[in-house]
């Protein structure tokens, strides 16, 4: 869930393995697999840097082996139990794609249908897949949009309907299923379908149908209920650079894209869900979603991008309904991981074989859940040993430093430049239907930003471009100015493939007015012989040029006025003295001075 680079490193781990091997050893006793099972854990997890990890493991319809190692709270000293819950984070897609095939296994709604049959207000930049959008492609990435995940991330006050109403205004990076590409607003959009056919919000439906019957009780949907529970872990992330200090962090709320990474589970209790999928949708007895749609979860609709490394033996990875299919060492694998601040996770089952796997850890973005997965794997299937903590750390370690090479700016800054304005004339609120509100701040050392909730350090570059520091990131940022001088945009790059994201300044707060305030600008001027006229209705200002509507006026400086509903136009009038001599329009065409008649 959280950001491009773990999300990165994530998909490299997972998808590694060994290169193929014509025989099996034959699988040590029990005792013998979780003695080293345990050793190799806690020597991966002090070499990843990971405070806490809880694993579960299952076969034939059992848990067979669950476990807590390390820390849930590292300052507490308080350790880790196969009930202490953690963010599952993109782990949630599962349960999602599980509420939509129960619509249709309702007959609610048809799986190839377009989205716009059922959500009418569903509406994209590119109008072809906003028109043709199904539910399938909600559910397995091929919307052709890429990630924009700043839209969300961060946006602690913005609504899920919010988020969905600015969807449209997100451009795509290819065509309609033209490539399969990463995007959590679409499982969003997936959840308000659930909420608009069923009745009852997304949540209410996971809980109904998921949590109730699997014996999930204590799985949540809230960082802030998850911390109500009595056994929960504390997030942490490195302080500074990978594999540097660990410090505990904040909890990332992501309530309003929740149907995307939300839930908050324990080992045990995402057992029950491993044990229930690896019986086709059945659990106790009972079929909680019917043979055929669980089926259809597990169905390849995408090809996930990605070369085969010849040094590994390892089938092409297909996208299902919020799951990954591939292959490991012969065996059929379905799998989906989940990154958001201070958790990482991985849920895999081997449904051939009836095992499943529950790795949760609460450290931001690690490769060992993958790691952990693979090796308990290998033991239980008699595999030869590899020893996937040493080969991941050190495709980890190759990967940040081209990261950190790929990261560097690329243009050189041109020394002796210096911003057109005074810094206080940049700060304001800039606006965008699909990201939400940027707000620009003049400090005493600068200039700072915030992108809904999201500090960024602003720096500057040349010119009218600063740089945004974010997560290791620089952002630019360039400052737009009007036809009359005034800054009314800002320009992002906030996503990369597309255009840079335009913020327009809003009209911020009018300074209040009364009436007297008013009485100087009224009157009679010309401009180029056509008469306007400035006057009152109530104890409102107005301008009337000839063959036009009046144009209500909102006072923003002690000599200007902008238009209260037309952007980018204003009057600026002209003092002499204590009399007002000449007001000047300013519009984007232009600027046109009329001269007061006497």
């Amino acid at each position: 869930m959280k950001n491009l680079l773990l999300f990165c490193l994530g998909a490299l781990i997972s998808v590694q393995t060994l290169s193929a091997q014509k025989t099996k050893k034959a699988a040590p006793a029990a005792t013998d697999i979780y003695t080293d099972i345990d050793a190799y854990i806690e020597k991966a997890r002090k070499d990843w840097k990971v405070p806490g990890l809880g694993l579960a493991v299952v076969k034939n319809g059992k848990v067979i082996y669950a476990k807590g190692y390390g820390f849930k709270d590292v300052a507490g000293q308080k350790a880790v139990t196969p009930n202490t819950q953690f963010a599952i984070g993109s782990s949630t897609k599962a349960f999602t794609a599980f509420t939509v095939l129960k619509l249709a296994e309702a007959g609610k709604i048809e799986l190839n249908k377009p989205v716009q049959t059922y959500l009418p207000d569903f509406k994209l930049h590119d109008e072809y897949a906003g028109e043709k959008m199904s539910p399938i492609d909600l559910l397995c990435h091929r919307s052709g949009l890429p990630r924009h995940d700043l839209a969300w991330y961060g946006a602690d006050e913005r609504s899920r309907e919010e988020l969905f109403k600015g969807l449209n205004t997100l451009e795509p990076t290819v065509s309609f299923r033209g490539l399969w590409q990463y995007n959590n607003l679409m499982f969003m959009t997936a959840g308000i379908l659930v909420e608009k056919m069923s009745g009852k919000s997304w949540e209410d439906n996971v809980r109904e149908q998921i949590f109730q019957p699997l014996g999930m009780k204590g799985s949540n949907f809230s960082v802030k209920d998850m911390q109500k529970t009595p056994d929960f872990a504390l997030p942490y992330k490195w302080a500074d650079q990978p594999f540097g200090e660990v410090v505990k962090t904040d909890f990332r709320n992501i309530d309003a894209v929740g149907p995307a990474g939300s839930i908050n589970s324990s080992p045990n209790e995402m057992a029950n869900w491993v044990i229930m999928h690896l019986r086709k949708g059945k659990y106790e007895g009972k079929q909680i979603i019917s043979e055929a749609q669980h089926k259809a979860m597990f169905q390849p609709y995408s090809i996930v991008p990605g070369e085969l490394d010849t040094s590994y033996y390892t089938f092409h990875t297909l996208y299902g309904l919020g799951w990954f299919l591939t292959d490991y060492r012969g065996h059929l694998r379905h799998e989906n991981g989940g990154n958001i601040d201070g958790f990482s996770a991985n849920v895999a089952l081997y449904p051939r074989d009836s095992v499943g796997i529950v790795v949760l850890t609460n450290m931001d973005g690690t490769g060992l859940t993958s790691v952990v997965r693979n090796y308990v794997v290998d033991k239980l299937f008699g595999l030869p040993t590899v020893d996937w903590n040493e080969r991941s750390l050190k495709a980890v370690k190759k990967s940040l430093e081209k990261a950190k090479e790929a990261s560097k700016d690329p243009a050189t800054p041109i020394t002796g430049t210096q911003p057109s304005h005074p810094l206080e004339d940049y700060a304001g609120m800039y606006e965008h239907a699909g990201y939400g509100k940027l707000s620009i701040e003049k400090t005493d050392k600068g200039l700072k930003a915030t992108l809904n909730t999201l500090p960024l350090e602003l720096v500057h570059k040349h010119y009218e471009v600063f740089d945004a520091k974010f997560s290791g990131q620089s952002l630019p940022v360039q400052f737009m100015s009007n036809v009359g001088g005034k800054i009314d945009a800002a320009e992002v790059m906030l996503q990369a493939g597309v255009e840079p994201i335009r913020f327009e300044r809003s009209a911020g707060a009018a300074i209040k007015t009364t009436v007297d305030d008013l009485q100087k600008f009224l009157g009679d001027y010309e401009l180029m012989g056509t008469p306007i006229k400035v006057f009152l209705k109530g104890e409102t200002m107005y301008v009337n040029v000839p063959g036009q509507p009046d144009y209500a006026l909102r006072k923003v400086k002690d000599l200007e006025f902008e238009f209260a509903d037309v952007k980018g136009f204003s009057l600026q009038f002209e003092e002499a003295g204590s009399k007002i001599k000449a007001v000047t329009f300013v519009q984007p065409n232009g600027s046109f001075k009329a001269e007061r008649k006497k």
